[in-house]
């Protein structure tokens, strides 16, 4: 079925509602680890644009697919993200106004940014009168797309579906100026019947900060996002040249911006970049083989060499800072920040004052690397961000839009609209499960979804899936107890279980979030937590015992044990009570954080854990040519690896302006 409709530029053109399963479509997408080519492409990918359907309901779903690709999602318990996790820690010990990237920048001139974008776009035809200074819409001549995704870079084969996603055109409804939004609700809902408009593909591609995980270096970047990415983009490549324009997020200062820059930092060359060699292969190299190889050249004096340049393909970055102003239309002005991993630093400050002292009348779109408020509370860094740029929200018309939390939310407060969408591949976060947290407007996914996958988080840690890590310390921790045990000195076991609880509900206290708030709720939570935790030996002997039927110490010899010598009968069964006191406390680990977030005391470390694929999404923004305003969809792939997945339109809303 074929219907006329117009274009983004006014002209006519086809679009095809695209079948719901035929030919080829039933195949699965192909992996990262295939050419470019050998995996079968989105259904209807080929025949026009794809018309979408709006999101259904807040339907508890509980099966999804994982990638099979390399590399894999994190799993952050893991022996890979131990690494991150000490990155993170160097990282913020050393992040102060003394050790700063940001000293050695010089950030665009915004009209010389605005021009070269222009330029970029418009193969050289931009507008320019007489040295006047022009928004970018006027330097093109029409309306500007941008497409904005936020925390990039985790399992590979999720990644090559987002940007598989992202490089098509779409047919949206319209959102007409004046109504909140064309999609109501987490279910939906708007007229069943509207104009219906084609949002082709982005001029620019905007990163919205966490560019790779656990930490982007170049070589999380390359193997997560600019492999992946390229696969798609070299097989849909246009010949059109696109800017590429982004701000760091704390996965990126983690690694002190070097892989950052990389891709986003302008060249000195104005060449597009040719994504060839290493641009579609994967390094695939351990973080300990990274660090011995390091080590190795580092002893024998030679020269340790990173990747290059990291192109993706049919882009060019365009920035020299990481973070700018951009006038994007007559009265609408681009504002993206970097906090470092603590605040906008005074030099940042002093820039953007001083283009709001130039253009005080211009509304404010505002980029931030992490929100204001997050799961209905305030976020203190987001706050800091919001005063350090001056936004009064009870009086300005402003749309703050940023990412770090991995999901979908939209709400309002005062003039000022806020979107959270921080959808672009990494593993999800939660919907607030409670009510007690302020509602919003909308939300992907919904608290049922939310509960849903919640359950699956104590299994998925027990198991191992989420990596080993706890199994390990939590069997050292446990150790001495069962040693003690084991040699019939239950006093030295309590005075050992005694001192593992302390030190493990001081661990489940800090988890919880113990310094940014003081809880009786959550010290209380993180004491049964610990409790649970150092019970296993006490518990795993005492069933064993049962079970086999006689007394587990040592010279008291049972089924299991029989047939070893005196000291390996000793050994056998402290291994025994260990592994399974160590699962259990793992099981034990994993129900403490289901718990946090269940009772609404924090809201990351369970999903986390859970590395969740689903629900990823990104921003497709029409920037009106006159500046009367911005048009909003969020299109997302509730099951990104699903046979036949079909995005769907999350949520559209308009932002005036005037």
């Amino acid at each position: 079925m074929t219907a006329s409709k117009l274009d983004p530029d006014g002209a006519a053109s086809t679009v095809h509602s695209a079948p719901r399963a035929s030919g080829d479509a039933g195949a699965s997408r192909g992996s990262p680890s295939s050419p470019p080519g050998s995996g079968d492409r989105m259904p209807g990918a080929e025949r026009g644009p794809w018309r979408l359907e709006r999101v259904g309901g807040d339907v508890p779903r509980g099966s999804f697919r994982r990638g099979k690709g390399k590399p894999r999602g994190v799993r952050w318990f893991g022996a890979r993200s131990f690494w991150g996790h000490l990155r993170h820690f160097a990282a913020s010990a050393v992040a102060t106004e003394d050790i700063d990237s940001r000293d050695w920048m010089t950030p665009d001139e915004p009209h010389e940014l605005s021009l070269r974008i222009a330029r970029l776009i418009e193969r050289g035809r931009a507008k320019e009168e007489g040295g006047k200074a022009m928004s970018l819409t006027e330097q093109i001549g029409r309306d500007l797309w941008i497409d904005y995704l936020a925390d990039t870079g985790d399992d590979a084969d999720v990644s090559a579906a987002v940007a598989d996603m992202l490089v098509r055109d779409y047919v949206v409804p319209e959102v007409t100026p004046g109504t909140a939004s064309g999609v109501t609700g987490s279910g939906g809902g708007g007229p069943a019947q509207r104009r219906e408009v084609i949002a082709p593909r982005g001029d620019i591609l905007f990163f919205g900060g966490d560019t790779a995980y656990p930490v982007a270096t170049a070589e999380e970047i390359h193997d997560r996002v600019v492999v992946p990415f390229n696969r798609v983009l070299d097989e849909r490549y246009d010949g059109r040249a696109r800017a590429l324009i982004g701000i760091p997020g704390n996965h990126d200062w983690y690694d002190g911006l070097d892989g950052f820059a990389r891709l986003f930092r302008r060249r000195p060359y104005e060449q597009m970049p040719a994504a060839a060699g290493t641009m579609h292969d994967t390094l695939q190299r351990s973080e300990i083989a990274r660090y011995t190889e390091f080590a190795k050249r580092f002893v024998r004096g030679e020269h340790v060499e990173k990747p290059g340049t990291l192109d993706l393909v049919g882009y060019r970055p365009v920035q020299s800072a990481s973070y700018f102003a951009l006038p994007l239309a007559p009265g609408v002005h681009l504002y993206a920040a970097d906090r470092q991993l603590r605040n906008i630093d005074y030099r940042q400050r002093q820039y953007f004052e001083s283009w709001r002292l130039r253009h005080p009348r211009a509304e404010r779109l505002i980029v931030l690397p992490d929100p204001p408020h997050h799961f209905g509370e305030e976020n203190p860094s987001g706050r800091r961000m919001v005063r350090a740029l001056g936004l009064d929200e009870t009086r300005e018309r402003a749309l703050v839009l940023s990412g770090d939390i991995h999901h979908y939310e939209r709400w309002a407060e005062g003039m000022t609209s806020y979107v959270i969408a921080g959808g672009g591949g990494a593993f999800l976060h939660p919907a607030p499960v409670t009510r007690k947290r302020a509602t919003r407007t909308m939300e992907w996914p919904g608290p049922r979804q939310s509960r849903r996958l919640l359950w699956q988080v104590p299994w998925k840690v027990g198991a191992g899936r989420s990596g080993v890590l706890p199994h390990f310390a939590f069997g050292a921790l446990l150790l001495p107890s069962v040693l003690a045990l084991q040699e019939g000195a239950p006093l030295r076991a309590a005075v050992a279980t005694l001192l593992a609880w302390a030190f493990v509900w001081v661990c489940f206290a800090l988890i919880g979030g113990l310094r940014r708030r003081r809880s009786l709720a959550l010290l209380l939570l993180a004491a049964g937590g610990a409790l649970a935790v150092v019970a296993g030996p006490w518990l795993a002997q005492g069933v064993l015992g049962w079970v086999l039927g006689g007394s587990l110490s040592v010279g008291s010899p049972t089924a299991l044990a029989e047939g070893l010598p005196p000291g390996g009968q000793g050994i056998a069964l402290s291994a025994v009570i260990l592994l399974l006191s160590s699962v259990g406390a793992s099981v034990a680990f994993g129900v403490y954080l289901m718990m946090l977030t269940w009772c609404g005391i924090e809201n990351t470390q369970a999903f986390t854990a859970l590395d969740h694929p689903g629900f990823k999404h990104f921003l497709r923004m029409r920037v009106r040519h006159d500046g009367s305003g911005i048009d909003v969809w969020c299109i997302g792939l509730l099951d990104p690896l699903e046979k036949d997945a079909r995005p769907v339109l999350v949520d559209a809303f308009f932002w005036r302006t005037r």
